[in-house]
């Protein structure tokens, strides 16, 4: 998925970030290094349950100039619209 205004891509990225450092993953350094970047697909699937429960995932990538890299999954119920929304609108 792409978003075509690069503020739009750079509020995704670091909402993204942020999540990442939230969630305490594995790599210390790229938790806290100030340059952090953020590459990261967007999709919608749906979960196995009776009713068809849709659900978003961002897969992204976390790296830095010093050479450290991550691969980083998030998501939750709802669709990527739903969240892109809520994002970039400030809902």
């Amino acid at each position: 998925m792409e978003l075509t205004s690069p503020d739009a891509d750079a509020r995704v990225s670091a909402w993204v970030a942020e999540q990442y450092r939230a969630d305490g993953m594995s790599n210390a350094h790229l938790r806290t290094c100030p340059d952090l970047a953020v590459t990261y697909e967007g999709r919608d699937g749906v979960w196995g349950c009776d009713t068809g429960c849709e659900y978003w995932r961002f897969e992204a990538t976390m790296t830095c100039p010093h050479g450290e890299r991550e691969e980083y999954e998030y998501g939750d119920f709802g669709t990527l619209a739903d969240i892109l929304d809520d994002l970039l609108n400030g809902e």
